[in-house]
């Protein structure tokens, strides 16, 4: 929000606050249908006024706090969404609902909703408003010397009664998914307010791991949609009441979805799937859509066969789904499950299908003995998940990913929304193929030229070395041919499996018929050596266990080079992530898995990386997806690409099973000398606080809570650059704030406000002492290390670096690079406990040195922990330094990476100041936790600066 409109907006509250409480005496109120809600009282407390509107604005500009899961005990909660929806009603909370409130107190409307979305149909109510009688008496005397005249006019109002439509508050949520097939074998639209083909459980449970007993008192359909809540069980029978809802008939193969907003919360599950079991004389055959509520980003699918499971698999969303509708649905078919997200097919199995009919199930319940899946539940209630709708239809998914997948027609296997109707039998252009199954149509694994989506980015045509295989030659590469690398490659390279004339390049994988090694696999390489610069290419990779699909530059001995690579690698086993790797001069070990987010098997996507003195970092369709930094590669390679079966790695890509055959498709691919254009992730966009005045103008990067800005950098839109430190290393993180209460900056080499732990140990999980000897300011950073105790009185040599001053509530932030090994850890917190005579209360930001692409965030109140919650970074936090930072308040606790905010808690916060910590130190005892430590020193993290901001 900019300054002068902000200030608006405030002019027009304080005058609308003055009108409205001077009118106040007049002010109509306007009930709901039920009874019970009211239109514009967005906090529930039975009246609409000013209040109203200022919790609507506080929850648009301050989420995190006043938001529908805000930390604010008076945070707006879903009956005052509902309630506040009061312009173009449909379209959630907007700032135009406030001021809808206001004029309807100022009079200016008579009724709310002021308007409705288009195509949204109200729930007709009626307000009925009744004059008074009045009667109104005049008497009139006459004196005169013989008489009195008594004169008396009686007036009486009629009663009247004026007649006022308005509608019902329900609660309506985005809506982000796609429509409901209503052409469906069997459609149920619970927004109608009944239920045609489904019950609800009501009086029993299920034992372990449901900690609830399922009553029909917990389903509801009086709000445009069926709810199902978590609530205490009063009756004192189970923990706690759940809620489930079930068909009477069974549905066998076909095409299943709905429409849910799911629950956030730790320790829940929100769900739809199929179910039948020894209840129903049948094997327990399920097919499940599960949103864990301790991360509602992501959704688990999986099923059972006969009591079999252990199919599950974690799908990122990309979104949050407690926040809004979005439609979930599998495609149950005899041979594989399919399923979807928002109509788009996004897993499939194909592996010991279920065979048996069951029924169509929801239900909401809260975890007893499942915290490693679902985390500890903290007995919050009620907990409420939604559903608009259901449907089933026999057809099976309407893009066509049916039974028919083996017929002689063009199908070019673009993937349609599943809602797309396609009857015709012939050229389906939409049927989504599944990569194991094959054709002996030659038809190409059904994907002919131009029919392969592309969802990457553009050809950048202005590069220094372009190479566009869609003209149906190369000018740049050739093809290995006659030769093979032996182990891990179970295949020679042959020219004749590759080929041009199909508006792409293939690279395909077969069997070797003239028998000289197991397989024919395809590489394609330049002629000539390329240096630093940005590199990509456009592919569509296999999707088979035990093959690789690969984009990479290559030199070494052949060459008389030093081996010197770099790898973009897709294993076939999993299409939905992709490994980055470096070599240099033969050391390797550099691994690194992303999660794309797409199946990269299913259309054509960008993949590259730029190559600098520095760093090599890879990208995405576009976007920087990973760094590194340590001992790059410096020798000119060739260009290369590859497919090609294992052999003596099944670990790494599992066993191939000798399917063929198989084809990587490579559109183009550039080399520009100059980099990546806009490597430098100037990022005009970020998140302001919107509470938050500031009166420079900046587009810059997101500022943390406590940080006031007054100066006046007008049109400052550039984020602050990476750069690299005296170290060597590349500083990915926020600035250091000037003006706070505490700033330490180590960088100028020394210390004012820290000192080092000397002398002693802590005992377990810590296998050292803390050394004095073990710090250092060296290369412009803090340097805390982990060294053998050569003195025999502990195992190892650990450091810590900690204030004398105790610090309270405010905003707590430091710079680091993390150690990267098995076994240790490297932390900034606050902490104080008995040898300080206070409880033990402690906020904790710990990396493990066994996995440095996550950060566990955790916190003690008088020794009360247990609130352990481990965040993906998106990079390897021993690469660069990082801005880590956690802002603490009485009623919450934020934590930040790299100046954004990254997960809150809520329950029993930490009362008493602490000391500011560092330190570094080798587990003992605790290898589930750290893995184990392998005695490797010397170990170092880094530390720029720290910083405190008392609020």
């Amino acid at each position: 929000m900019k300054k002068h409109t902000f200030r608006r907006c405030a002019a027009v509250f304080a005058a609308c606050t003055v009108m409205a409480t001077a009118a106040s005496f007049g002010t109509a109120s306007v009930s709901a249908a039920d009874g019970v809600t009211k239109w514009g009282d967005a906090n529930c407390d039975g009246t609409v006024d000013m209040g109203d509107c200022v919790l609507v604005m506080q929850a648009l500009a301050n989420p995190n706090k006043y938001g529908l899961n805000g930390t604010d005990q008076h945070h707006i909660n879903e009956q005052g969404v509902a309630n506040a929806d009061v312009f173009e009603n449909g379209t959630g909370l907007t700032s135009g609902d406030a001021l809808s409130v206001q004029k309807y107190l100022l009079h200016s409307i008579s009724t709310l909703p002021e308007s409705y979305k288009q195509g949204n149909n109200p729930v007709e109510s009626t307000t009925t408003t009744t004059s008074t009688t009045t009667t109104t008496t005049t008497t009139t005397t006459t004196t005169t010397s013989t008489t009195t005249t008594t004169t008396t006019t009686t007036t009486t109002t009629t009663p009247t009664t004026t007649t006022t439509t308005t509608t019902a508050p329900k609660s309506n949520f985005p809506d982000m998914g796609t429509p409901m097939n209503s052409s469906a074998t069997m459609v149920e639209d619970f927004r109608d307010g009944n239920s045609k083909y489904f019950i609800a459980s009501d009086g029993w449970e299920n034992g372990d791991p449901f900690d609830c007993g399922w009553y029909k008192s917990q389903t509801s359909l009086d709000k445009g949609c069926l709810t199902l809540s978590i609530d205490k069980d009063y009756s004192g029978k189970y923990h706690y009441a759940g809620a489930e809802y079930r068909t009477n008939d069974f549905y066998h193969y076909g095409y299943y979805e709905t429409s849910m907003k799911a629950i956030k919360n730790d320790g829940v599950v929100s769900s739809f799937f199929t179910y039948t079991g020894e209840s129903d004389k049948n094997p327990w055959d399920e097919i499940d859509i599960e949103i864990l509520g301790k991360d509602s980003r992501k959704v688990q699918f999986n099923y059972y066969t006969n009591g079999q499971g252990k199919h599950e698999y974690m799908y990122d969303l990309g979104f949050d789904s407690s926040e809004a509708y979005h439609t979930y649905g599998f495609d149950w078919q005899p041979d594989h499950i399919t399923w979807y997200v928002d109509g788009k097919a996004v897993y499939t199995a194909n592996q010991n299908i279920p065979k048996t009919a069951g029924k169509i199930m929801m239900n909401t319940w809260p975890g007893r003995g499942v915290d490693g899946w679902l985390n500890h539940y903290n007995g919050n209630t009620p907990l409420t998940a939604y559903y608009q709708w259901v449907t089933y239809d026999q057809k099976g998914a309407p893009n066509g990913n049916n039974n028919n997948n083996n017929n002689n027609n063009n199908n070019n296997n673009q993937q349609q929304n599943p809602w797309e109707q396609n009857n015709n039998n012939n050229n389906n252009n939409n049927q989504q193929q599944n990569p194991w199954e094959q054709n002996n149509n030659n038809n190409n694994n059904q994907q002919q030229n131009g029919s392969i989506k592309d969802y990457g980015t553009a050809m950048d045509s202005s590069a220094t070395m372009v190479e566009d295989f869609r003209d149906g030659n190369s000018r740049y590469f050739i093809a290995s041919d006659g030769w093979e690398n032996g182990d891990p490659f179970d295949c020679g390279w042959y020219k004749s499996q590759t080929s041009l004339d199909k508006g792409c390049l293939t690279l395909s994988i077969d069997k070797d018929y003239s028998g000289k090694y197991h397989y024919a696999g395809a590489e394609y390489r330049t002629n000539d050596f390329y240096h630093y610069g940005y590199y990509e290419t456009s592919m569509q990779a296999i999707k088979n266990k035990g093959v690789v699909s690969s984009f990479f530059t290559y030199t070494g001995e052949s060459d008389n080079n030093p081996w010197d690579e770099i790898d973009i690698e897709i294993l076939g086993k999993d299409t939905t992530k992709v490994q980055f790797n470096y070599y240099t001069n033969g050391q390797g070990k550099h691994e690194y898995m992303h999660s794309l987010g797409f199946d990269s098997s299913e259309g054509y996507h960008t993949y590259g990386f730029d190559w600098q003195p520095d760093h090599i970092t890879w990208y995405v369709d576009g976007k920087a997806v990973y760094t590194a930094n340590q001992n790059i590669p410096k020798t000119a390679g060739k260009i290369m690409m590859n497919t090609w079966p294992g052999r003596g790695v099944n670990e790494w890509l599992d066993q191939y099973d000798g399917k063929t055959p198989l084809t990587a498709r490579y559109q183009w691919a550039t080399y520009n000398k100059n980099g990546k254009s806009g490597s430098s992730n100037n990022n005009n966009n970020n998140q302001q606080n919107p509470w938050q005045q500031n009166n420079n103008n900046n587009n810059n990067q997101q500022q943390n809570p406590w940080q006031q800005n007054n100066n006046n950098n007008n049109n400052n839109n550039n984020q602050q650059q990476n750069k690299t430190t005296a170290s060597g290393l590349v500083d990915y993180g926020t600035p250091m704030k000037s003006g706070t209460t505490m700033g330490d900056d180590f960088r100028n080499g020394s210390s004012r406000y820290f000192i080092a732990s000397d002398g002693w140990e802590n005992g377990d999980p810590f296998d050292c002492g803390w050394y004095k000897s073990q710090t250092a300011f060296k290369d412009g950073a803090l340097q805390l290390s982990i060294n053998k105790d050569y003195s025999g009185k502990y195992n190892y040599a650990g450091a810590e670096y900690r204030t004398n001053d105790f610090y309270g509530f405010g905003y707590y932030e430091t710079s680091m690079q993390a150690i990267k090994n098995n076994g240790v850890v490297s932390s900034f917190f606050t902490y104080t406990g008995p040898s300080d005579n206070n409880p033990w209360d402690e906020i904790d930001i710990e990396i493990l040195g066994k996995d440095t692409t996550k950060v566990q965030f955790n916190y003690y109140t008088n020794g009360q922990g247990k609130h352990e919650y481990m965040y993906s970074l998106g990079f390897d936090a021993s690469q660069g330094y990082h801005t880590y930072g956690f802002d603490w308040q009485r009623d919450h606790i934020t934590w930040y990476v790299d100046g954004k905010p990254v997960y809150t808690a809520t329950q029993n916060i930490p009362k008493t100041a602490g000391k500011i910590m560092m330190n570094t130190w080798p587990g003992r005892g605790v290898d589930e936790w750290l893995a184990h430590y392998d005695g490797k020193t010397p170990l170092t993290a880094r530390y720029q600066w720290v910083t405190y901001n008392k609020q």
